[in-house]
């Protein structure tokens, strides 16, 4: 081992080095609300929940899946930012959306490619009924309201 030159500390004596304890986060704070009180509540009207639906994909290669459908509107398509994804080449990336208007369930196309349809009838916005045949891209849905 070959010694570089000595280090010139101009005459002073180094102190040894010192361990330093690694970074740490402060403490979190203490919750601003010491606990939680629960708030009485009400019973809900009997119209509160509202209608619900499922759709079921019968054909194309999501079969045999199912999605309810309730108070919020939801997407399908290809893309997956879709509530409801269709892997099939001819769905469209947003393809249409089921929205609820009142009790009832409406099914609204989004411009897609190859269109949407209920019954065979090619549509742009229809309101659906209980049993009603869906058509988007190659999958075949059916529309139900549950407690029908």
């Amino acid at each position: 081992m070959v010694a570089g030159p000595p280090i010139d500390t101009g005459g002073a004596e180094r102190e040894p080095t010192t361990l330093m304890p690694a970074w740490q986060p402060p403490p979190s704070a203490p919750p601003l609300v010491p606990e939680i009180m629960a708030m009485p509540t009400r019973p809900a009207p009997p119209d509160a929940a509202g209608v619900q639906a499922e759709l079921t994909i019968e054909t194309g290669p999501d079969a045999g899946r199912k999605h309810r459908a309730g108070d919020h509107a939801m997407r399908l398509g290809r893309s997956p930012d879709n509530d409801v994804i269709l892997r099939d080449p001819a769905t469209s990336g947003h393809h249409a959306r089921l929205e609820r208007r009142g009790d009832q369930f409406w099914l609204v196309d989004l411009g897609s490619t190859n269109g949407t349809f209920v019954n065979g009838e090619s549509i742009q916005e229809k309101q659906l009924n209980h049993g009603d045949r869906v058509t988007v891209g190659q999958n075949s849905v059916h529309f139900a309201v549950l407690g029908a």
